[in-house]
């Protein structure tokens, strides 16, 4: 018999085998590297902290242009506030240019077209101030708005949950539940309070569990950057992990001159090292050791999970010892917290410096 030839332009059944597996594996490649160059807030208590530092004041609620960025962080768009100052120009009397100084101080001056810019803003912005009632309105949909952002959504879920059951478990611990507290005034080890002092534990412990393992391959890599910076021998290695670095914290930290460069390097946007202010004035550079110091917390706050998850699923409420998960729980907190404190601190100096963050897409929606 004369076996029939395939139609042309079909490939034999045998033959889109390798074809198929070339192209799972081209995808797993690429989603692996667009997981790996996705920066999630390096931790909980950095993600609260950066946030809190660029949380809108009491000035701010009492404008008309508050907005957020993804990562919940206070920010004007620029195009809604050149429609809104083109409009208002018009009711407004001509500011004639101000005319330039010549000092011999040796203080620098801001340039002129930076003066007449501060000073339109100034004119153009003028508005009846907002009463306690508007004000509060504005805060309670600037957090709705902050809500709507996927950090700020995974801030209030997390936070909730740590403190509705860190306050149960607090209340369990001060035996304030007469209810549980039997038999033996609930210390016997069958009583319902121990019994939900130790649900109560194993629920945290997840929950720091979910952020400190969740987080490690991101952490991890900030510290493999981290150590090219620091210990690397070549100039351009090591100026691009810290520019890496730089880009991932831009909430809190800002670039040595001599790092900077106004082309993309190393798949680095220089603006996100370089970004436009709101103020037009730049924060200066951040200490190195604080980026030492924030990537080597969040570091050890994995490490201390570790620990901490050993203590409590390696023994039972009965043998585990008190002062095993009270040490790790203690600790990986602490290093966490000093973290989170190290980005409010230095975010709320630039933010203070550059006011709020510039956007000029549409995806952010104006309070």
């Amino acid at each position: 018999m004369v076996q029939s030839s395939p139609e042309p332009g079909i490939l034999p059944r045998q033959s889109t085998l390798p074809l198929q597996i070339g192209r799972i594996r081209a995808a797993s490649v690429t989603t692996a590297n667009k997981i790996l160059s996705y920066d999630p807030q390096p931790g909980m208590w950095a993600a609260t902290g950066t946030a809190i530092a660029h949380a809108p004041n009491l000035t701010d609620l009492r404008k008309n242009n508050i907005d957020f960025d993804v990562d919940g962080h206070l920010a004007t768009n620029l195009e809604s506030s050149e429609s809104v100052n083109k409009e208002r120009a018009t009711t407004l009397p001509n500011i004639s240019p101000v005319p330039s100084t010549n000092t011999s101080s040796g203080v620098d001056k801001k340039p002129l077209n930076t003066l007449v810019q501060t000073l339109s803003h100034s004119t153009t912005n003028l508005e009846p101030p907002k009463t306690w009632k508007q004000t509060i309105i504005t805060g309670l949909v600037a957090f709705w708005r902050f809500f709507k952002t996927p950090t700020g959504f995974l801030i209030t879920l997390y936070g909730l949950n740590v403190v509705a059951w860190g306050a149960m478990l607090f209340s369990l611990i001060l035996k304030a539940a007469p209810a549980m507290n039997h038999p033996d005034g609930g210390d016997a080890d069958s009583s319902p309070r121990k019994i939900w002092i130790e649900i109560d534990s194993q629920i945290l412990n997840a929950l720091f569990c979910l952020t400190a393992w969740g987080l490690a391959p991101w952490r991890f890599r900030d510290l493999w950057w981290l150590c090219v910076w620091r210990f690397g021998r070549e100039t351009q290695s090591r100026s691009s992990a810290i520019r890496r670095l730089a880009a991932r914290n831009a909430s809190w930290f800002r670039l040595q001159e001599n790092y900077l460069s106004e082309h993309e390097e190393d798949g680095v946007n220089p603006v996100l090292i370089r970004r436009e202010t709101f103020s037009g004035e730049r924060a200066p550079p951040t200490a190195p050791w604080k980026m030492d110091f924030v990537v080597w917390m969040m570091v050890l706050n994995t490490l201390l999970q570790v620990g901490m998850a050993y203590m409590m699923w390696r023994y039972n409420r009965i043998d585990r010892p008190t002062w095993g998960s009270g040490l790790f729980i203690g600790l990986g907190c602490a290093v966490s917290m000093f973290a989170g404190l190290m980005s409010w601190w230095e975010g709320r100096k630039i933010k203070k410096i550059e006011g709020p963050k510039v956007l000029k897409d549409k995806e952010s929606t104006e309070v």
